[in-house]
């Protein structure tokens, strides 16, 4: 018997759930690093950022 498996991603965007596969590929990549930099910081970590000139693309 096989049976599958399917995880559907929510964000809370402002008060409102929204589909995380229905937002643009910038928007995702913005809430993924929001994501990371709250989970290092909940873990200890002290962020450091580098300024924009730096930045990778």
């Amino acid at each position: 018997m096989s049976k599958n498996i399917r995880i559907v991603n929510y964000i809370d965007l402002n008060g409102e759930m929204i589909l995380f596969d229905s937002l643009p590929e910038k928007r995702q990549k913005q809430a993924g690093e929001k994501l990371r930099d709250l989970m290092m910081e909940n873990a200890g970590y002290d962020l450091k950022r580098p300024s924009e000139k730096h930045r990778p693309s």
